[in-house]
């Protein structure tokens, strides 16, 4: 049996459906109800100790894909990365269960500039002390048909006359296709040298930001001027409009993260794993 957190989000689903095909019996952990064919469904909450243990017994992994991108009332990233992670690893060990795959990601480091890649790097240092046999993963943005960055950078392309971009769109992205970030889950599992590692996962081509907005309008057939703004004057726009809209497109995080590099070496992956990824060209045109 393999025990998943956060299987009814955007990975989640994939590696359930993939994992129910191969024959494995698989136990979802979830806050609400959802419907994963051929997948156990727990209700409960990463953060209770108690339920995160109870639906750890009796299995031989547990895959850890809860993370949230934006905070939302009490699930911010300290409850939900660090807390969440503590309760799942304190479950793994009273529940005796051997193998541990943890969903990290990408710019994860002491000393981010952003709370989330702080607290998913705080996370990861749980999981290093824990005595289990662990392994990390750190995507790079992933994309796929529903989910992931694609919405995001489909909502710059419709919402208004332009293309808002930020800044000179030059920080560079190596986005990766949700079927191969599911491939690496997979293969790790089937492993056992994959123990102690952590794998940086991408895709096979770097673009800038830029390059990626253009990229996703020749698909959907947008055609608008593209509109660079400075980022002094969208940074406090941001800070205010997160807080006094519900729902804003953007937060002061993910608007620090957007400016960074987000990208690796994935010889690891390839070697380690078995994956060679696709390029997200052909993805986007289907």
């Amino acid at each position: 049996m393999i025990l998943i957190t956060g299987g009814t989000g955007f990975v989640g689903r994939h590696l359930v459906a993939r994992l129910v095909e191969a024959g494995e019996a698989v136990r979802v952990l979830a806050r609400s109800r959802a419907d994963l064919a051929g997948a156990e469904i727990v209700q409960g909450d990463v953060t209770d100790p108690a339920v995160v243990a109870a639906a750890a017994r009796g299995c031989d992994a547990v895959i850890h894909l809860v993370g949230i991108i934006r905070e939302r009332g009490d699930a911010t990233f300290q409850s939900v990365h660090v807390e969440g992670t503590r309760a799942v690893l304190r479950a793994c060990q009273e529940a005796g269960v051997p193998r541990l795959l943890h969903m990290s990601a990408l710019g994860s480091r002491p000393h981010a500039r952003s709370r989330y890649h702080q607290t998913k790097w705080e996370a990861e240092e749980l999981v290093r002390a824990s005595g289990l046999a662990a392994t990390i993963f750190r995507p790079s943005v992933i994309v796929g048909p529903v989910g992931g960055f694609l919405p995001e950078v489909r909502g710059l392309l419709h919402r208004g006359p332009v293309i808002p971009i930020i800044g000179s769109g030059k920080s560079l992205l190596q986005p990766v296709w949700i079927e191969d970030v599911v491939s690496c889950f997979v293969a790790a599992l089937a492993r056992p040298a994959t123990v102690g590692h952590a794998y940086e996962i991408a895709g096979p081509e770097t673009f800038t930001f830029e390059q990626i907005v253009a990229l996703v309008a020749e698909a959907e057939g947008v055609r608008k001027r593209r509109l660079h703004l400075p980022v002094a004057m969208v940074r406090p726009a941001v800070w205010m409009m997160s807080r006094l809209v519900r729902g804003f497109p953007l937060t002061s995080e993910q608007l620090t993260m957007l400016l960074e590099d987000n990208v690796c070496d994935t010889s690891a992956m390839r070697e380690d794993l078995g994956v060679e990824p696709d390029s997200i060209r052909g993805h986007l045109r289907e």
